[in-house]
């Protein structure tokens, strides 16, 4: 089973991967900083692992009005954290696989396009879109204060 993203959640994770919670990198003052650090951060991330059951069986369900489905993950190497955004989900053997949507910003390990295994461990949020309508993507409401009064505007229009 794989989807792809829409344009409009290319639009939704292009915005979403520009926004200022890029993990800092390791430095001799001291260790690279998780994105999910920050607390609004950190409980988007726990509505979206609570919520994941809703999503998985959303997939699974294959609605013709729900598209775009992707799960944002945890990646990191020495040079840091970052959230990343996986598309083109599929299930095999029991796992799912998928593309990395987001150009890394820090971490050097791992690129955009880059066909990865979805540790269910690493999930830090989920969206799909239903009838053109955005949701879930819990980091990026979580966001939307931090991000330029226009960017933000584009992304609210999106959420279902």
């Amino acid at each position: 089973m794989s989807r792809v993203l829409t344009r409009r959640a290319a639009l939704a994770t292009a915005l979403a991967g520009a926004l200022p919670f890029v993990a800092a990198p390791a430095t001799a003052a001291g260790p690279a900083r998780d994105p999910a650090s920050h607390p609004a951060i950190a409980e988007a991330i726990a509505v979206a692992r609570r919520t994941l059951p809703q999503f998985m069986e959303r997939w699974d369900a294959n609605e013709p009005q729900d598209t775009g489905y992707a799960l944002k993950i945890a990646i990191g190497d020495q040079n840091g954290i970052e959230h990343l955004w996986i598309s083109s989900l599929e299930r095999r053997n029991g796992r799912i696989y998928g593309r990395i949507d987001t150009r890394p910003l820090r971490v050097r390990s791992h690129a955009a396009g880059q066909r990865i295994e979805v540790r269910p461990d690493f999930i830090v949020d989920w969206m799909y879109f239903r009838r053109g309508r955005m949701v879930g993507n819990h980091t990026g409401r979580a966001m939307l204060p931090f991000m330029a009064p226009a960017e933000a505007e584009k992304l609210r229009l999106l959420f279902e």
